[in-house]
């Protein structure tokens, strides 16, 4: 009975490695002498459409996970994957274990470039692990790249070196996005925060093309690129080590630090449009359309993180009753974009700041969940004269020139203000025009002294408020001439210093806060870049 039971054990562990064993084909990383093997996986795909779904992410991480299970793979002798979840072009997957607690940098040198170094994220609060497992982005695409890694002990001491060769793929979205032109101005003050994530390059909702975001670094040489299904992710949230963006106008996607997509969230009965943030409950916030209705841009919905179910929180048609009657839609427009709803910044557990660019109204709704109703408004008090919301225009303190078809206006608190005083900031595309109240006339509106009233030339504006919501006030604080773009753009205040990206003009730069022009980058390929904004991906990728 003993030697049967012997048998029997013998017999399953036989099965079990059967079952986890799959046949394992390979690939040089390079062409020249200092090249390693990467593991080449079966049933890959390269259609978008393919790798934006649940059976194939299923599959070909099942594929990883039996690898890593039959494998013993260690620091020098890793498992290396290029690219293999299909969500950046040039990333290399790489898993291995060690003996003891222990961390990793990596640097990626080419010729002709400049080193791209990091610390990878171990996603322990140790700050050490014994588990390794990443995605290795930053190789040039189309070129050689020598990767180096590094393994430290806690206490930094250097344990080993691991040094490879790697012929990075060309960009799928051609290379003339490779490199942006830089003009450096003053070059000894500009910090390296990060990456340049460009968000948009003159994709639409409405059409099927394949769209991409590129991450820069300072020095204008692409990173990363990342495909979507279409339009244009808006930004980038992050949680619990996953990477959260739109991959169309349909759907958001939440991907982790290996590159594998593990969560997949649709709209339902709404298109989303211009932005999305988390809600405090991490759930998300989503500027949307009801498909299929005479009115666009008008609606907000939740997406619980969860469950998935999704909510219509506000329609502006309810709380802009009366505003919405006085608009039009235009003869060339299918809908009517009467508010045309462009960014959101949550306040509190249940407020949102929103920017309307057709109304160049700053809004401030509260109870955003129960019942909807508007705190107060910046905007012309001419322009919103007669309409029954003249009572919630918050005053202002001076006679600035007040924005104009504004975008990404930032909600920032500071401790030390008061209490009920706070920080906007936004791109002030100081571009007057509404084509659903096309009988207003804006040059005559004394609200915008410094305004432009055509698409062809002027001046835009990184504009700073500060809103005292005790005396019910707005303050120009701080004001910055910057490339003009009469629609789209972004601006961002990041550790000292700030970026603008002037959508229309194709590029975007970097100021210190006093105005000085430090760095700008130019780019090609398309009419405009929605957003640019800047990420260090510490926390995700790095640490």
């Amino acid at each position: 009975m003993k030697k049967i039971g012997i048998s029997i054990i013998v017999l399953c562990l036989v099965l079990v490695f059967a079952f986890f064993k799959v046949p394992v084909q390979s690939v040089a990383s390079s062409k020249d002498a200092h090249q390693t093997d990467f593991v080449v996986l079966s049933g890959t795909s390269t259609d978008v459409d393919t790798i934006y779904s649940e059976n194939y992410q299923k599959k070909i991480k099942a594929q990883i996970e039996r690898l890593k299970l039959t494998g013993n793979f260690s620091f020098k002798s890793p498992l290396l994957i290029k690219n293999p979840y299909g969500t950046n072009t040039t990333s290399i997957y790489m898993y291995f274990t060690t003996d003891i607690d222990s961390y990793v940098t990596y640097t990626i040198s080419c010729d002709g470039y400049k080193d791209y170094s990091q610390t990878l994220n171990i996603k322990s609060t140790t700050g050490v692990t014994q588990t390794h497992e990443y995605s290795l982005i930053g190789a040039i695409p189309g070129e050689t790249n020598t990767i180096t890694l590094k393994l430290y002990t806690k206490s930094n001491q250097l344990i080993n070196t691991l040094s490879f060769t790697y012929d990075a793929p060309e960009l799928l979205g051609g290379n003339k996005y490779k490199t942006v032109t830089t003009t450096s101005y003053s070059e000894d003050d500009l910090q390296d925060n990060g990456l340049y994530c460009v968000l948009g390059n003159d994709v639409t909702e409405e059409t099927n093309k394949k769209a991409y975001m590129r991450f820069y670094d300072e020095n204008g040489v692409i990173r990363s690129e990342m495909p979507i299904k279409s339009y244009r992710p808006h930004r980038l949230l992050f949680k619990d080590n996953t990477m959260y963006y739109s991959i169309s106008s349909t759907s958001i996607v939440g991907v982790d630090s290996s590159g594998y997509v593990k969560e997949f969230y649709n709209t339902g009965d709404y298109s989303l449009h211009h932005d999305y943030i988390f809600d405090t409950e991490g759930n998300f916030l989503v500027l949307a359309t009801k498909k299929n209705d005479e009115t666009s841009e008008d609606r907000i919905i939740s997406i619980n993180a969860s469950t998935k179910e999704i909510k219509e929180i506000v329609n502006f048609k309810t709380v802009f009753k009366n505003y919405y009657t006085l608009t039009q839609k235009p003869s060339s427009a299918d809908t009517l974009d009467w508010m045309h709803i462009n960014s959101l910044g949550l306040v509190g557990n249940n407020s949102l700041i929103i920017s309307s660019r057709e109304t160049s109204t700053i809004i401030k709704l509260n109870t955003i969940y129960t019942n909807p109703s508007i705190d107060y408004m910046i905007g012309s008090d001419r322009f919103w004269d007669s309409t029954g919301y003249e009572s919630k225009l918050l005053t202002k303190t001076s006679d600035f020139s007040m924005q104009a078809g504004q975008h990404y206006v930032t909600y920032e608190e500071d401790n030390s203000l008061p209490k009920g005083q706070y920080y906007l900031y936004m791109f002030n595309n100081n571009y007057c025009y509404s084509s659903t109240r096309s009988n207003y006339k804006w040059q005559n509106d004394t609200n915008y002294s410094n305004a432009f009233f055509t698409m062809k030339s002027g001046t835009s504006y990184y504009y700073k408020y500060l809103v005292n919501e005790n005396a019910r006030t707005v303050s120009l604080v701080s004001s910055i001439p910057v490339a003009y773009s009469p629609y789209v753009s972004s601006s961002q205040e990041l550790y000292g210093q700030l970026i603008a990206d002037s959508g229309m003009q194709m590029s975007w730069s970097v100021y210190n806060l006093d105005g000085t022009l430090l760095r700008t980058y130019q780019t090609t390929g398309g009419k405009f870049l929605y957003r640019v904004l800047q990420y260090d991906l510490k926390g995700y990728l790095f640490q």
